[in-house]
């Protein structure tokens, strides 16, 4: 399955354990075979997501490190009204 690593807008806190990735469930999923991992602990964000898939919000907070991480501009979601 490929993965792809997000790109960090915030590094986790200095508290943050990041010892135990696969801890962390996945916030979204999908049909597909790409898992979105995060660009710090590569826990996986967004699990088996497929081309026509998308993510509604531009990013997300990893559960398991607390990094805050970007999603690509193909993965989401174009809505009316946002200039995306």
């Amino acid at each position: 399955m490929p993965t792809m690593s997000l790109k960090i807008r915030r590094p986790p806190s200095s508290a943050a354990d990041l010892g135990t990735p696969e801890l962390g469930k996945p916030l979204f999923r999908g049909t597909g075979d790409t898992d979105y991992l995060c660009g710090s602990c590569e826990s996986v964000i967004a699990a088996s997501m497929g081309p026509n898939q998308h993510i509604i919000v531009d990013a997300a907070t990893c559960a398991a490190c607390e990094a805050e991480d970007e999603f690509p501009l193909r993965l989401r979601r174009m809505t009316a009204g946002r200039g995306l």
